[in-house]
């Protein structure tokens, strides 16, 4: 099946160097996230997930760079979801 999608430019730059990199098309990594996000969750089973604290000069960071940081972390994170399903 074909379909058009809109990515972010950053985003469909970053997933299709991934993709280069693992020596697969840009399809197939992205039928691949596609699949991670779709699979069932084990029952029962739940990792400890440790929220990181962020203190900068000993002052609240504002919102904006609260969300910008979890962003890159959310990011991180599910690229390396990626690549522990492009191993299997």
């Amino acid at each position: 099946m074909q379909t058009t999608l809109r990515l972010d430019d950053r985003l469909y730059r970053e997933a299709k160097s991934a993709a280069a990199q693992q020596g697969i098309t840009l399809t197939r990594f992205l039928e691949e996230a596609i699949q991670l996000r779709l699979a069932p969750k084990p029952a029962g089973k739940s990792t400890k997930y440790e929220f990181p604290i962020y203190v900068e000069n000993s002052e609240c960071a504002s919102m904006q760079e609260i969300k910008h940081i979890a962003d890159q972390e959310q990011e991180k994170y599910d690229l390396e979801k990626l690549m522990v399903l492009s191993e299997r």
